[in-house]
């Protein structure tokens, strides 16, 4: 049995070979017609995912799919890559290892060997940061300029993969200690994040929607799996967490005094600094839990304002929706980090939290209903696309492999949480 909620649910070398090629799926080669978790939302998303996605020729991860033409499609973009090895790890993390069934073995290892060659890919072309300490990825593999957004998700895949027993997290070790201090180094005096490496430009608005955050949810990440190993540095440890002293004064100070903040600000936020919240936790003196606290009300302010995003607020209701173009993406993120903001307001049972979580899992049960409802826009006659998301409303004929991620992993929380669609 799979352990899953039936409630709720390319680069340089090999990667210039395939970077826009197009495969015709072969339904017989590559799907079991009918299985037993198919009306599983989040089970046909991992199987979209783990089958669909998937080239079992170069163990690469597909970024288009085009269901009415049954092809898939490689397209050189890193960060996207990155991020499917990453969230190909939240999906192994809900298959059972010893499940008597061969679709499921089939998917765990097909996740497993792509996850495995998409990082193995990025970690043999890192570089020294010329501009101060640790390694980033290289331009030469990138094609494009090195930021903290691709060393963040190389570093989330990693940190992941070491928690699965993919990668041995000892033999990574001073990589991911490497990568850490790549990272540290952009931070600038105020706390904020420059985003580029090897640039004297220290500008730490573009891309502060996306890439801070990332970065600190790494380096979060990266701090558990360091102290998990007797022979890591503590001191980089207690840098991460000096880090993200300084980096929560400057972005929260952000957010309450800037008039139009990107509601992606919001999500990337909620996504970090709820991992912060855990690890403050840990420390049971006064200054933490003043600083939790503060936390909290910053990750519960955001939630609220994701749901009151035009996407959540005004054009989404009960999986009804004529743009999945944009409302697919927005609604799959969100959801994300709502998810984190439902399980920080359980902590505490208040009057006020209670009032908190009935909006935020009314959300969540409506942005549910909406990607069952997406699903449902592939015909069955479809060799593939089943189970993922983005395909439909106006003039949509394709799917983004990063779309399914992030409701994937949405959605796991949610199960975890006991939301369901019902």
């Amino acid at each position: 049995m799979v352990v899953l909620a039936i409630y709720c649910f390319t680069l340089l070398s090999s990667a210039l070979a395939f970077s826009s090629s197009t495969t015709t799926s072969n339904d017989s080669q590559r799907r079991i017609p009918t299985h037993q978790h198919d009306d599983d939302v989040l089970y046909k998303m991992i199987r979209f995912f783990g089958i669909d996605m998937i080239d079992t020729t170069t163990n690469r991860f597909y970024y288009y799919c085009y269901p009415m033409d049954g092809k898939c499609e490689h397209v050189h973009m890193p960060i996207r890559d990155l991020a499917a090895a990453w969230d190909a790890s939240k999906a192994l993390q809900y298959l059972d290892i010893d499940v008597d069934d061969d679709e499921v073995r089939l998917i765990r290892k097909q996740l497993t060997d792509a996850i495995k060659c998409t990082l193995a890919i990025y970690q043999s072309n890192l570089k020294n940061n010329e501009l101060g300490d640790g390694v980033h990825l290289s331009g030469d593999i990138l094609l494009e300029t090195s930021t903290i957004g691709h060393s963040a998700l190389l570093l989330l895949g990693m940190c992941d993969a070491c928690s699965l027993s993919i990668l041995n997290r000892n033999e990574v070790q001073d990589m991911i200690d490497g990568l850490v201090q790549g990272i540290l180094s952009r931070q600038l005096d105020n706390g904020a994040f420059s985003i580029e490496f090897n640039s004297k430009d220290t500008s730490y608005l573009r891309g502060i929607e996306f890439h801070p955050g990332e970065a600190m949810l790494a380096l979060l990440n990266a701090h558990d799996i360091l102290l998990s190993i007797p022979t890591s540095s503590a001191t980089t440890c207690q840098s991460i967490l000096q880090s993200m002293e300084q980096a929560f004064a400057f972005y929260s100070n952000y957010y309450y005094t800037e008039d139009d903040v990107d509601i992606n600000y919001n999500i990337w936020q909620v996504l970090c600094f709820s991992k912060y919240h855990d690890t403050l936790s840990i420390n049971n003196n006064q200054q933490s839990k003043i600083r939790q606290e503060e936390v909290k009300k910053y990750i519960l302010e955001m939630c609220q304002e994701i749901c009151q995003s035009r996407s959540w607020k005004y054009q989404l209701s009960r999986g009804q929706s004529f743009y999945q173009n944009v409302e697919t993406i927005e609604i799959a993120c969100g959801l994300d980090a709502l998810a984190e903001g439902i399980r920080i307001n359980r902590q505490e049972d208040t009057e006020n939290n209670e009032d908190l979580d009935k909006l935020f899992t009314m959300h969540a049960k409506n942005a549910l209903y909406f990607i069952q409802w997406t699903q449902d826009q592939v015909s069955k006659d479809c060799i593939v696309g089943k189970g993922g998301l983005g395909y439909g409303g106006i003039q949509v004929f394709e799917q983004r492999l990063d779309v399914t991620g992030h409701a994937i992993s949405a959605l796991v929380k949610l199960h975890k949480l006991a939301v369901t669609i019902s």
